[in-house]
């Protein structure tokens, strides 16, 4: 798929269904509590943001993808991994240490980490240039 748009929005459906799979993990083992609100709502909210903010991300990784070492999926993993360490740590950090709010921050930076590689997964195979 030649598109960023595209890809990064199919991209950010398959990383929004990933992120509520961990999330659920993460409170079945005790990680974080359990968020407000009705599964259903949490779903169609993370699938929503999902492709929003994975379009958005896929036009950013169409305009620098020859930045980015590697080639196919093994660049699209470090995309993914870029945008973890920038998007989650980030705001992962200011929760923890201005909001004191440690378990939201431990929520963010774990399932960030598997939605955002799942991301850029799911972007290294789609996106063609």
């Amino acid at each position: 798929m030649k598109s960023g748009i595209g890809a990064g929005a199919i991209a950010g459906l398959i990383a929004g269904i990933v992120s509520l799979i961990f999330g659920h993990i993460g409170v079945l083992i005790g990680l974080f509590g359990v968020p407000p609100g009705s599964i259903v709502n949490a779903a169609i909210l993370m699938m929503i943001l999902g492709i929003i903010l994975g379009a958005i991300f896929g036009v950013l990784y169409s305009m620098l993808c020859d930045c980015i070492p590697g080639e196919g999926v093994k660049k699209g993993l470090y995309a993914g991994l870029i945008i973890w360490l920038v998007k989650d740590i980030a705001s992962g950090l200011y929760l923890a240490f201005v909001d004191w709010e440690f378990s939201y921050a431990i929520s963010v930076i774990f399932i960030g980490f598997f939605m955002w590689i799942a991301y850029g997964y799911v972007l290294g195979i789609l996106y063609k240039k």
